[in-house]
């Protein structure tokens, strides 16, 4: 089927975006935010309060406007600071540690990083968020990683999906329609092979795209088959091993690596590399997060309309297809004041705020709330969606981080051939047995 028959997006309730000014960008240097305790945590006469926050640059661009309105509405202040992900999650446990940390913090979904959600809220470094409205707004998915032990933990700015990208005149051209079958998929690739394109973009350099194929087959052939695989792998009753439906995830990667589907040269190809060849139409699809698809239409005059995505199938069953999602959280600090950092989250819930920062983004909203989004590029997505057919990356709620480092550094030699699926789901183990001792 093409794009255009793709089942039309539920109805949404449209909603005014807030009037919002010029965005505040507060920096406090490249060491990062540090809270000297200073400063009250209330203020006389407004309801919202002061707070200090400490970001990444992303959720920097996505909050500086709405801090500008919420600041303009209550009162309030926020004294917000930013670093790139990597540096932030340095940073961050060291300020923990000494109690210098900010008021509302950026952390991790999960176990994916020493500051996930999973491991500080383990350790009692974050505020029990439970009893807020917008939990109730919480997709399943999002929910598994905001959670620990019961308690809500962390909220969602906005979620990111992995979609496959595809160059609209390149599949015109070889007389492709969308596939929603991994058979349909395969015979898309040959298609494709056969007018003289390269089916897949992989741009695997890093091993940071081929993690994405890795969690979006896995969506469907393990945790739709199975729910339950990480409470099993976390009981020791399977293994990466042998689990059959993990073995499945490899053979198909390695389905469409032996038949000349992927890219030549992949394990050299860096991502903006891989998406260029898409945009010239030298290859006709790439898989990536949601977020990097501003970048990919830059690369084409056409913008956005060169292009259209789906969601990767892994089986027969088209109703089967799930989309990986992955949500971006900012907790609240055990060790702050919380009734203004939990007031400012209150407002981010708001439906006009959740679809003012999707919109601003370009990502998908991070509260399964109904709002109207300005762009369609992911509309043939969203009723996959709308019906709960999304999961989580898979290794988010691994131990540790260690289990993906191994995944991604072993996956370079698995996909050269120098390792077999079944050596490279061992190591998996090893890790994540390490993980949990």
């Amino acid at each position: 089927m093409t794009i255009d028959a793709a089942r039309s997006r539920p109805a949404r309730v449209l909603i005014q975006r807030a009037t919002l000014g010029t965005a505040l960008v507060v920096a406090l240097g490249a060491c990062g935010f540090v809270n000297s305790g200073d400063d009250d945590s209330t203020e006389e006469g407004g309801s919202g309060g002061s707070l200090t926050a400490y970001v990444n640059t992303e959720q920097n661009t996505g909050l500086a406007p709405l801090i500008e309105a919420y600041e303009e509405e209550t009162g309030g202040t926020v004294d917000i600071s930013s670093a790139t992900t990597d540096e932030l999650n340095q940073q961050l446990r060291v300020q923990l540690t000494s109690g210098t940390a900010a008021d509302l913090i950026r952390v991790s979904p999960g176990n994916s990083s020493p500051v996930a959600v999973g491991v500080l809220g383990r350790e009692g470094e974050l505020t029990d968020l439970s009893d807020a409205a917008w939990t109730d707004e919480l997709g399943d998915d999002t929910r598994a990683l905001a959670e620990v032990d019961g308690q809500v933990l962390a909220f969602p700015v906005s979620r990111n999906a992995i979609v496959m990208a595809y160059n609209r005149q390149v599949f015109e051209d070889a007389g492709v329609e969308v596939p929603t079958t991994w058979q349909e998929f395969v015979d898309a690739c040959a298609a494709l092979d056969a007018a003289g394109v390269t089916p897949v973009a992989a741009p695997f350099q890093g091993g940071i795209f081929f993690q994405f194929w890795v969690y979006a087959l896995a969506g469907t052939l393990v945790y739709a088959e199975n729910p339950d695989i990480d409470a099993q792998l976390a009981a020791g009753e399977t293994t990466f091993a042998e689990n059959a439906e993990w073995n499945e995830v490899f053979a198909r990667i390695a389905e469409l690596r032996d038949a000349g589907y992927l890219s030549d040269g992949m394990l050299g190809i860096p991502a903006d590399q891989g998406m260029q060849s898409v945009a010239t139409g030298d290859a006709a699809m790439v898989l990536m997060v949601s977020a990097g698809l501003p970048q990919l239409h830059g690369y084409s005059e056409a913008g956005a309309d060169a292009f259209g995505v789906f969601a990767l199938p892994a089986n027969d069953d088209a109703e089967a297809t799930m989309v990986p999602v992955a949500p971006d959280f900012l907790a609240v600090n055990a060790a702050a004041d919380p009734e203004a950092a939990r007031g400012f989250l209150d407002f981010l819930a708001e439906p006009e705020n959740v679809a003012a920062y999707a919109n601003e983004m370009g990502v998908l909203p991070g509260l399964a709330t109904d709002v109207e989004l300005d762009s369609d590029v992911l509309a043939p997505i969203q009723p996959l969606l709308a019906d709960g057919r999304s999961v989580a990356y898979a290794n988010y709620l691994w131990p540790n981080g260690d289990v993906q480092q191994t995944m991604l550094q072993s996956g370079q030699e698995w996909l050269d051939g120098a390792l077999d699926t079944t050596g490279l789901l061992g190591q998996l183990d090893a890790e994540y047995a390490k993980g949990q001792s």
